[in-house]
């Protein structure tokens, strides 16, 4: 296998009854085909992170700004809501962030 739409394959061809990963790829895979269902809690919490190299400082603080700022002006849960919310549930508000200077 060597991507995770090859699982999608592999599913939609009954070679595999189910798929586990992350919510993010499961959310694109049920994009891709509506027939499936994300079901169950999730198994783990998995947050994500941006990483950028140790001696970019202004760029650092240019993606947290940016981050603070979808949160403030409320792009964060409508990207969320247009994305996600339909797949992985309605979490109401963004993660708390945490900022590493």
């Amino acid at each position: 296998m060597s991507d995770w739409t090859d699982c999608l394959v592999m599913l939609q061809q009954n070679q595999v009854d189910a798929i586990s990963t992350d919510d993010t790829i499961l959310a694109g895979l049920a994009a891709q085909d509506p027939s499936t269902k994300i079901v169950g809690p999730a198994m783990t919490s998995e947050p994500y992170g941006i990483a950028i190299a140790k001696d970019r400082i202004d760029l650092v603080r240019f993606v947290n700004g940016v981050l603070a700022q979808m949160r403030t002006d409320g792009e964060w849960q409508t990207i969320y809501h247009r994305w996600l919310a339909g797949l992985l549930g309605d979490t109401g508000t963004p993660p708390t962030p945490r900022y590493r200077d």
